[in-house]
């Protein structure tokens, strides 16, 4: 369906805040005169135009002003406070056997919607997230996983990816990853669980493969829901094996896990992670460092 965008030339305050904000160019501005729709097909769904009018006098087709919240408070979180809170944020890898209530896992996952993406439109614009609860659940979580590297280790030790590695890096990044993958493996077969850490949740992001920015899109809803998990006080762990096995990387056979979780075909799954009430809480904030670099033209 095509986009329709309209202006109430009545209303309209002839400021050109929609035109400055647009980032698609879909609105043509002279200052002191209303904006004109040039472009209705490129517009990105973001909704700015609408949220910047407090004359209502756009209207959109694909967008209801009814669903925009009104924001109340600038600055909810103190910059000095928000710091530490992102500083304080650890992973975790031991987890209660509490299960996370469902509705809180909603409100995470509710999280995701608001964070940045890239400016696709149409059905990318709609955050996919996919969530699994319950320890028979996550134990079928677990031994999917287990299956599916197993098989990512086989074919990562194979003749052919060790003679390709000595031209290419992504087989050589492969190679470097089965050390850790051997070691998971042979603990998950031992009874300890180094794969989903018993936890009694976990949470798989994914997205249209024909996005612009399919993996960066799921590494950012990723996040902005750690971080709300953490502001429950959950721990969360970003988990790339499940993420991988989910999504059957580089062993399309290994289609277990994804056909649990019921994955559409043209979805990529670009992030996983784990989530639970922790059972063990740091007293102490690990050292971390930045390496900062500026840029400069000057000579």
């Amino acid at each position: 369906m095509p986009t329709e965008i309209t202006i109430d030339v009545d209303k309209c305050k002839h400021d050109g805040l929609c035109a400055q904000l647009c980032g698609a160019r879909v609105f043509d501005w002279s200052e002191n005169e209303p904006p004109v729709v040039r472009r209705a097909e490129l517009c990105m769904l973001c909704g700015q135009c609408l949220a910047i009018c407090a004359n209502d006098a756009i209207a959109h087709s694909r967008l209801d002003r009814k669903n925009f919240a009104r924001i109340e408070n600038r600055q909810p979180v103190e910059a000095a406070a928000m710091e530490q809170f992102l500083r304080q944020r650890r992973s975790v890898r031991n987890y209660k056997p509490t299960e996370v209530p469902r509705e809180l896992l909603e409100r995470i996952a509710q999280v995701a919607g608001f964070s940045p993406t890239s400016a696709h439109g149409k059905e990318g614009w709609v955050r996919s997230v996919t969530i699994v609860s319950g320890a028979d659940d996550m134990r079928r979580v677990a031994e999917l996983t287990a299956e599916y590297m197993r098989e990512l280790g086989a074919f990562l030790s194979s003749f052919v990816v060790r003679q390709i590695a000595r031209f290419k890096i992504e087989p050589r990044r492969g190679i470097g990853m089965l050390p850790d993958l051997n070691m998971r493996v042979a603990e998950y077969e031992a009874g300890r669980d180094c794969l989903v850490y018993s936890a009694p949740a976990a949470i798989f992001v994914h997205t249209p493969e024909l996005t612009h920015e399919a993996q960066i899109d799921c590494d950012a809803a990723l996040m902005a829901m750690m971080m709300a998990a953490h502001a429950h006080g959950l721990g969360t762990c970003w988990n790339s094996w499940i993420a991988k096995a989910a999504d059957a990387f580089k062993v399309k056979r290994a289609v277990g896990l994804r056909r649990m979780l019921a994955i559409p075909e043209h979805h990529k799954v670009g992030a996983a992670m784990t989530i639970g009430f922790p059972a063990i809480k740091l007293h102490s904030v690990p050292q971390r460092e930045t390496a900062i670099h500026w840029a400069t033209t000057r000579a």
